[in-house]
C-alpha cells in the first residue's frame, strides 16, 4: 500500500478536573448519546475513531480519557508522551475548575511534546443556557486566557451535543494542518512559548506555599 494513502494517526488526551464532563464529552462524540452514569474515570481509558478531514485525508484518532483525581496524576501524565493534541476541560459553572487549568497546563508542558496542540474547552453550556447566572467564567476571560497561552478555545455541552463535534474536529484539523503546512509555524511557536512560560511560572497564580500536587477541586457542569 502507498504510505501516502494510509490513515494519519493522532493521539489526543482528554484532561481536566473530576466531573468536568470529559467522559460524557467522549461518549457524546463517539456514540452521540448522553452518558447515563456519572462514575469518575479510574486511571486512563482509551478508544479510537476514524474521520475524514477537509482535504480528504483519513485520520485514525486514539482518544485517552484521563482521571481528574489527584491520586492518579502520576499514572495519567505518563500517557501524555507522544500526544498530538489535548482537550483541556473546565466546568463553566464551577470557577475552581477554571482556576485549576494552569495546573493541568503545567503537566502538559512537563510531559507532552512541545508542539502538542491544546484546546481549552468550557463544558456544560446547557446549564448556562438554562440559567445565565450559573456561569462562573465569562467567555471573554476564558478566551483571553487561551490566547495568552496559545490555546484553541470552544464552549460545549456533552448533554445536548452543542459544539462537541465542532470542537473535536477543529482540534484534529489544526493538528493536521500544523504538521503539513508551514503557515502553522506560529501555532507551534505559541505552544513552545506556553510551555516555557509554565515551566518558569510553576506556581502560576498561586502563593509560594502552594505546590503542584495540590488537591484537585471537584466540579459540576458546563455551558
Amino acid at each position: 500500500m502507498d504510505p501516502s494513502s494510509q490513515p494519519k494517526k493522532f493521539k489526543v488526551m482528554l484532561i481536566g478536573d473530576v466531573s468536568v464532563g470529559k467522559t460524557s464529552f467522549l461518549t457524546r462524540y463517539i456514540r452521540d448519546v448522553v452518558k447515563k452514569t456519572e462514575m469518575p474515570t479510574i486511571g486512563v481509558e482509551y478508544t479510537t475513531t476514524n474521520l475524514v478531514l477537509k482535504d480528504s485525508t483519513t485520520a485514525k484518532v486514539v482518544l485517552w480519557d484521563t482521571a481528574g483525581s489527584e491520586k492518579y496524576v502520576s499514572l495519567t501524565t505518563a500517557h501524555y508522551r507522544e500526544s498530538h493534541g489535548a482537550l483541556l476541560f473546565f466546568d463553566l459553572t464551577d470557577r475552581a475548575t477554571f482556576d485549576h487549568v494552569s495546573f493541568w497546563l503545567s503537566k502538559i508542558a512537563d510531559h507532552a511534546e512541545e508542539d502538542t496542540i491544546v484546546m481549552l474547552v468550557g463544558n456544560k453550556c446547557d446549564l448556562v443556557n438554562e440559567d445565565p447566572s450559573a456561569r462562573k467564567v465569562s467567555e471573554h476571560e476564558a478566551r483571553e486566557f487561551a490566547e495568552k497561552f496559545g490555546l484553541l478555545y470552544n464552549e460545549t455541552s456533552a448533554k445536548t451535543g452543542l459544539n462537541v463535534k465542532e470542537a473535536f474536529n477543529d482540534l484534529i484539523e489544526t493538528i493536521h494542518e500544523n504538521q503539513k503546512d508551514s503557515s502553522f509555524r506560529d501555532t507551534k511557536e505559541k505552544q513552545k512559548e506556553r510551555n516555557l512560560k509554565l515551566k518558569i511560572e510553576k506556581n502560576f497564580g498561586k502563593s509560594d506555599d502552594d505546590d503542584e500536587h495540590e488537591s484537585i477541586q471537584p466540579n459540576r457542569c458546563c455551558c
